[in-house]
Order: C-alpha cells, then sequence, then structure tokens
C-alpha cells in the first residue's frame, strides 16, 4: 500500500471542511459510497478509517488504499461528472464531511487560494495510485507484502488485518500472503492470529 503521509490535507481545507454543518459519524461497515453510483458531491475524512476499493465483474475486491487522516474522498468523480470509479466503506466510527457543489463554488469565490490546494490534493491521490500500479506490476510478492508490513506498523506493531485483506491490497492471493507470512513467522518476524499480525523484528523484513 501508497505512504499516506504525503496525502494529509493542507491545513486551509481542513478548517474549511469543519465548518461547514454537514459532518456527520458513520458506522464501522457503512458504506460512504458504491462504485458506479453518480457523484453529486464528494467527501472529507476528520477522523476515523475508510478503505477505497474497486470490485471486479466477478464481485472481487481489490483494496486501493485505508484512510486515517484527514483527507479528500470521492473527489475525481464529482469534478469530472462521471459515475464513481471506486467504493469507500468505513471500518472504524469515522466522522466525514459531504461536499456539494454550491460548497465548494462558495469556497473557491472566497478563498481562490484554496482551489489550488484542492488540485494539489488530486495530483497527490494520482501520483499515489501510480505508485499501486508500479508496486503491483513490478515487485515480488514477498516485497509487497513486506512493504505493507513495515508501513502498516510503523505506529503500531500490531496489524488488523486478514490474510485476505493483505492480499486484496497487494493484489497477490490469499494462499501466497499465507504462504509468506508463515516463512516471517519462521525468521521470528512476526507473530499472527486470525486477523491480527504482531511484528517483532520489523527491521528483518526484506
Amino acid at each position: 500500500m501508497a505512504d499516506l503521509d504525503f496525502l494529509n490535507l493542507p491545513a486551509g481545507l481542513i478548517q474549511w471542511a469543519e465548518a461547514l454543518p454537514s459532518a456527520r459519524t458513520y458506522r464501522a461497515g457503512e458504506w460512504i459510497y458504491r462504485e458506479g453510483q453518480p457523484a453529486p458531491c464528494f467527501y472529507c475524512l476528520q477522523e476515523g478509517k475508510v478503505r477505497v476499493f474497486v470490485t471486479s465483474g466477478e464481485g472481487v475486491e481489490k483494496n486501493l488504499t485505508v484512510y486515517t487522516t484527514p483527507v479528500v474522498l470521492g473527489e475525481a468523480a464529482f469534478f469530472d461528472g462521471s459515475p464513481r470509479m471506486t467504493s469507500a466503506q468505513a471500518l472504524a466510527p469515522s466522522r466525514i464531511v459531504t461536499i456539494r457543489r454550491e460548497n465548494i463554488l462558495t469556497c473557491f469565490r472566497e478563498q481562490p487560494d484554496l482551489a489550488l490546494a484542492m488540485i494539489s490534493s488530486l495530483s497527490r491521490t494520482v501520483r499515489m495510485l501510480s505508485d499501486q500500479i508500479n508496486q503491483i506490476a513490478f515487485l515480488p510478492a514477498e516485497q509487497r507484502v513486506a512493504d505493507f508490513l513495515r508501513k502498516e506498523g510503523k505506529e503500531n506493531p500490531e496489524i488488523p488485518y486478514t490474510h485476505e485483506q493483505i492480499a486484496a491490497f497487494v493484489g497477490v492471493s490469499r494462499v501466497t500472503v499465507s504462504r509468506i507470512l508463515a516463512r516471517f513467522r519462521r525468521q521470528g518476524i512476526l507473530t499472527t492470529r486470525y486477523g491480527t499480525i504482531r511484528l517483532l523484528e520489523p527491521g528483518k523484513l526484506p
């Protein structure tokens, strides 16, 4: 999964979004938007945890990222007027602001510098997705899993994902993830139990 530190929103955008009256808290598991729907608005995650993913015609989900810091969601479809190309779902109770066209037009008229900040945010999202494509296309499976564990375990060594979820993030099969994690376990790098991985020696990850 791509490093999301550079996706953090500028303070001006966060403050502007916080002042809108359209914030609500989504429950864990609640949908924010679904792939294929019209996009009359976009969203700003203020706090919580949200996954963004795509679904194949066969119903297989591929996670693109998990957001845990202030960030905008669903803005690409909103700005180009196309149906949503991804889905977003809360993984934990999440406070999210809904931003509609009249909100953003007023914002850009009154604070034109925030328009540039929004363009920068869109550009960073595109760069994040490009990095993910490069990882899936060129990195071996073991390196993808190791990079995922390293980034997810940076703040907390307890990583709350199943093998299936990790497989969806890094673009390999669940069996491959299980085999790689078993190898890391034998090397003393981590321990596993269902739904949780604990990093013991992250410095030994390849």
